[in-house]
């Protein structure tokens, strides 16, 4: 009788500790997502930062190197880019006679919803 009560006890610890070892590890299998904040999206704030990262400080769209005839290191010239789709088009990766870009990689959705956020809103500066 002893040994069953003891049996029993020693199940149950070790069914708890299983247990406690899943609740500490639900954060890193199941994390959460950041939303992708697409309001109020001006160029100064959020696209700026996209476009000297991926495009500008790359070599590839600045003053001494305008890839494609394309200058994407201010507002303006932001701006001369977004006729045809041709930024927009050009970062989602998809066809509309400008290149994939950048062509290291896809930038992350978030960004790309960013530039297009950007656009529909009146590519505010």
């Amino acid at each position: 009788m002893k040994q069953a009560y003891l049996l029993s006890i020693a199940f149950f610890l070790i069914l708890i500790s299983f247990q406690s070892c899943y609740k500490d590890k639900a954060q890193k299998l199941y994390p959460t997502v950041a939303a992708c904040d697409t309001t109020n999206i001006t160029y100064t704030n959020n696209v700026k930062s996209i476009l000297d990262a991926n495009c500008v400080n790359a070599g590839c769209h600045n003053s001494g190197n305008p890839s494609g005839g394309y200058l994407l290191d201010n507002y303006n010239n932001a701006l001369l880019s977004i006729p045809g789709n041709k930024l927009i088009n050009a970062v989602k990766y998809t066809s509309g006679g400008s290149k994939n870009m950048p062509p290291a990689g896809k930038i992350s959705d978030c960004e790309i919803n960013k530039i297009q956020a950007w656009i529909n809103q009146g590519s505010k500066n």
